[in-house]
């Protein structure tokens, strides 16, 4: 099974599509419309219409026997006004007839108006007077050209970079069109696979090899007649390569007009070569494949005869650090006895050459995900624990599944969790090995969490700030499929569930050093850390805004961590000497830095928290034992929920809890809190119900036991 160089495009922490869609002002269209037909019967009698057909229309100009038939791409729709065939003067200076498929929106076709105005025109009769029908189109507009070919049984295809679909379960390997693929439909069965439309008909494939989404693709397309024409090194635009060197009419031309010989074009692109263009796209795939001596002196010698180009002077400064890296240790266990670590730590980081990445996808087991070494072993520092007592499982590599591969030194870092909690207790649980790995990683990997990869990217660009505060300035990266990676540091939790709660002593130490130094105290020593205005999804108690008054009036500053910066939050808790909150996230972030000898106080907000967790952060980071208040009367749910979780509401006996802040001195003896009446609770109840859209319920006693998924 070959490795394939993965695409910087999907290697990023987010990804444009190259911009395709992104078009200004529509320029004036250089050719006037011609007379706009009442149907399609009429219109298959003139030799020039304009058939309006929804959100598709046909623009027909007869001038041979030979027809273009042309669907946009995202750069050619709304490209002109009034609209006009893509190819349009292509085809007039090639003396073909042409029939432009025009899109009035960017929905690779993927509407029922298509497909129909095409059978329309052809039951009606336009296509059989032409000796040759050639559908065409690049990315969105060859996705359409192969789907809708089998419209037509004698036209032939000519796709530029296709995409054989964008439905995920599909196509998984393919993540550039995000919004393409959220806001079109990609379910209806009718043209969903283009791969599935090629019978017998003649295709020709016209892509970059080493672009692995459209190789991905091009590998779907099967059949007797089915060509592939390598645009190597031209990237997912290839046809603006092309015709940069000149070679697009000849190239369309000669296959319309079946004179088209491969080899003599072949050797016409390697003129092509001396385009910065291609220079540069070349430089980037022998990186991405691992040949550095050969990228280093093709830049070299780039750089000798471009002296005013900038990328070859950027691409030997690059791949000169990379040669002056120390030689690579071999594959091993490296142990970090800083702080004598006690099980379940140990302070190993693992070393791989060629390990596998394979995050959790369709078609191997439920959340299996991880790292198999390259002997297939599965790397048991790799597994993450989905909740305390249950681990996911090793992965399996699927027969014939798509590799790419990753060059350089990279750091594992596990599961990415979108959850604040989740992400602090999982998802920063590896980073300490940046401390003690001796070398800068290439980047930091994770795994996109249940496979979601969208989501993964946006936690990514969510949780910069705190990636920031932690010093972090290499990558953040993530990728949807298998990958090979040149090189992998592994190591293990320093953090997470159950006993991991105490934090490995290198883990406490990187967060703590890090965290430590990302903010000065700041705010006052009191501090009521709220979470009333989070979504109401997110739950908490019945009329927190009780506690949130009677503390005010006490000296407490009222704090919404949500509506803050990071670095705030951190000040606020470095200052504070007397913390009450609910449990929750917030309390993870605090536990980091807390000031030795502070006090802090945690108010249950549902009968199931993970008490003892949060209990033995804070001894083993600050050296600080909470006190827990428990003075709930009620968990409220809503749903068909049947226990208290992180969407559960909570109703506390607001006298007790007073008192007990008066106990633990928060609040001085002879306080006199401002509480509700039951009227005023009940008024809560349906207040929240409003605001969650779902009436909720009581728990009863049988149904309450504990909760193991939220931190």
């Amino acid at each position: 099974m070959q490795d394939h160089p993965i695409s910087d495009a999907l290697m990023a922490e987010t990804y444009d599509p190259g911009g395709e869609d992104r078009t200004g002002p529509a320029a004036p269209g250089r050719f006037a419309p011609p007379p706009e037909a009442r149907d399609a019967a009429s219109a298959a009698a003139t030799p020039a219409f304009l058939l309006r057909g929804g959100l598709v229309d046909a623009w027909f100009q007869k001038r041979g026997d030979t027809l273009l038939v042309t669907f946009d791409n995202l750069a050619s729709v709304g490209e002109y006004d009034p609209p006009q065939p893509w190819l349009m003067a292509l085809s007039e200076r090639l003396g073909l007839s042409v029939l432009g498929i025009l899109a009035s929106r960017k929905d690779w076709y993927r509407n029922p108006d298509a497909p129909a105005l095409i059978t329309t025109l052809r039951d009606a009769g336009l296509f059989d007077g032409f000796r040759r029908i050639l559908f065409i189109g690049t990315s969105m507009g060859g996705y359409a050209a192969l789907a809708f070919s089998s419209l037509v049984p004698q036209a032939a295809v000519l796709a530029f970079s296709p995409q054989s679909t964008l439905s995920r379960r599909i196509a998984p390997f393919d993540l550039r069109y995000r919004y393409g693929q959220r806001r079109w439909d990609w379910t209806t069965p009718e043209f969903l696979d283009a791969a599935a439309s090629v019978t017998d008909a003649e295709v020709w494939l016209a892509y970059d090899p080493f672009v692995p989404e459209d190789r991905a693709h091009a590998r779907r397309i099967s059949g007797p007649n089915v060509r592939h024409l390598p645009l190597s090194h031209m990237g997912h635009r290839a046809i603006r390569e092309v015709k940069s060197a000149g070679l697009l009419d000849d190239l369309i031309g000669d296959i319309a007009l079946s004179r088209f010989h491969p080899r003599a074009f072949a050797m016409a692109l390697k003129v092509g070569r001396a385009d910065p263009a291609w220079q540069r796209q070349f430089l980037g795939h022998a990186e991405q494949l691992g040949h550095y001596r050969l990228a280093l002196a093709a830049a070299h010698k780039l750089m000798t005869d471009l002296p005013d180009v900038r990328f070859p002077k950027r691409a030997v400064a690059r791949l000169e650090g990379m040669q002056n890296r120390p030689p690579a240790m071999p594959d091993g266990m490296m142990q970090i006895a800083l702080g004598d670590p006690k099980p379940p730590f140990s302070g190993t980081i693992e070393r791989l050459s060629r390990a596998l990445i394979l995050p959790e996808r369709e078609g191997d087991t439920r959340l299996a995900s991880g790292v198999l070494r390259r002997d297939g072993s599965f790397a048991k520092l790799s597994r993450a624990w989905i909740r305390a007592r249950k681990a996911t499982p090793a992965p399996t590599l699927q027969a014939d599944e798509h590799i790419a591969f990753l060059p350089g030194q990279h750091l594992f870092a596990g599961h990415l969790r979108g959850h604040f909690g989740h992400f602090l207790v999982e998802s920063t649980a590896r980073l300490w090995a940046l401390d003690h790995l001796g070398l800068r990683p290439d980047s930091i990997f994770y795994l996109p969490y249940r496979g979601a990869h969208h989501e993964t990217e946006r936690v990514i660009r969510s949780q910069k700030p705190l990636f920031d505060l932690l010093g972090i300035d290499v990558p953040i990266r993530t990728y949807p499929g298998a990958l090979r990676v040149e090189r992998l540091y592994l190591p293990e939790l320093g953090f997470g569930w159950e006993e991991r709660y105490a934090g490995s002593p290198a883990y406490r130490a990187f967060m703590q050093g890090r965290l430590g130094a990302a903010a000065v105290p700041e705010g006052g020593e009191r501090l009521y850390i709220s979470r009333a205005r989070l979504a109401a999804q997110r739950g908490g108690i019945l009329g927190e805004a009780v506690i949130e008054e009677n503390l005010a009036r006490a000296g407490y500053e009222i704090f919404h961590p949500e509506r803050h910066p990071v670095s705030v939050q951190i000040a606020r808790y470095k200052a504070a000497r007397s913390i009450v909150a609910l449990d929750g996230s917030a309390l993870h972030l605090a536990a980091y830095v807390l000031q030795p000898g502070a006090q802090v106080t945690m108010i249950l907000r549902r009968s199931s928290a993970n008490v003892d967790d949060y209990l033995l952060q804070f001894r083993s980071f600050a050296g600080v034992t909470p006190n827990v208040v428990d003075v709930i009367r009620n968990d409220w749910v809503s749903g068909d929920v049947t226990r208290p979780d992180y969407r559960s509401v909570g109703e506390l006996n607001f006298v007790r809890l007073f008192d007990r802040l008066k106990a633990l001195g928060h609040l001085p003896y002879n306080f006199r809190p401002a509480l509700p009446a039951e009227a005023d609770i009940a008024a809560l109840l349906e207040a929240q119900t409003e605001r969650r859209g779902e009436p909720f319920r009581a728990l009863t006693k049988g149904e309450r036991h504990p909760d193991e998924a939220d931190p």
